[in-house]
């Protein structure tokens, strides 16, 4: 399969079983040849100028500028992945079609999945839009993509870099931005540093909707970056929810290990309730 983008995968030297995850599924996809590897820094051993961050997530802040910064010679959109993302069967025709209709003219980076914040009201309107986008197959009971959005992330509460198309007049730009901010010494990790210029104006970003990719949540768990605590876990659950025909076995599973249910009063149905209405109900905001 041609893909209109050269595509790069962030991995540790000793993360030996992402790599050979990732690659299966580049393999499975047929899109193995537009894909080199990336090794990934390592923030404990060279996080030397980490500022404010982990060394971790220096190591994830190194990394990503150091690819763009050579990825910006090879004039072509930039499709960057991390070791532990899931990629559906739509993405190459998603991105394929995106870009031949100008999104990337329109924006500098298409994120194709994204954290979205534990808000019922932006859980809402993520859901609603994942849904009008979406219809169920009454044969095989399969979701089956519509059409996809593409949602601007300017002024939303959004994290992530697990994977995203950077333009290819913009590749350059961004690895200079971020370069500069390495030598001085990060002071948030790379993926809330986005944010802030996607925020101020200096990047523009959007997502697709339905997410066409997503994390290997028993990845995730096993994170190389961040401790693992519930807030992490929920968040990566509502993510996965959101791209397109979720593990819900594996998401169940999830569930039932770390979030058990708790016992049960009348104030605590009624606000669930409530919140059920909030998040998949005709919600409007004041």
């Amino acid at each position: 399969m041609q893909t209109p983008y050269s595509g790069r995968y962030i991995n540790l030297d000793r993360s030996t079983g992402r790599r050979d995850k990732i690659e299966q599924q580049l393999r499975h996809l047929g899109i193995d040849h537009a894909y080199r590897r990336f090794p990934a820094i390592d923030g404990l051993q060279s996080a030397e100028n980490a500022g404010t961050i982990s060394p971790r997530e220096y190591g994830c802040f190194a990394s990503h500028a150091q690819l763009l910064k050579e990825g910006s010679s090879a004039g072509t959109h930039l499709h960057v992945l991390e070791d532990d993302a899931l990629l559906s069967a739509e993405f190459v025709p998603v991105i394929s079609k995106l870009i031949g209709h100008g999104v990337l003219n329109q924006f500098d980076i298409l994120f194709t999945d994204v954290f979205v914040p534990l808000d019922p009201y932006q859980i809402n309107m993520y859901e609603r839009i994942r849904r009008e986008n979406t219809r169920m197959d009454a044969a095989t009971g399969q979701e089956i993509l519509k059409d996809i959005a593409v949602f601007d992330l300017r002024n939303r509460v959004w994290a992530c870099t697990s994977s995203y198309v950077v333009a290819h007049r913009s590749v350059e730009r961004i690895a200079d931005l971020l370069g500069n901010m390495l030598v001085a010494g990060p002071k948030s990790p790379i993926d809330l540093v986005l944010r802030q210029f996607v925020n101020s104006g200096v990047l523009k970003a959007a997502v697709t909707l339905p997410f066409v990719t997503s994390i290997d949540l028993s990845l995730d768990l096993q994170s190389t970056v961040r401790e693992m605590d519930l807030n992490h876990v929920a968040r990566s659950i509502l993510r996965h929810t959101l791209c397109l025909r979720p593990d819900w076995a594996l998401i169940q599973d999830v569930v039932q290990r770390h979030f058990s249910p708790a016992s049960r009063d009348r104030r605590r149905d009624a606000i669930g309730k409530i919140l059920e209405f909030a998040v998949f109900g005709d919600l409007k905001r004041y």
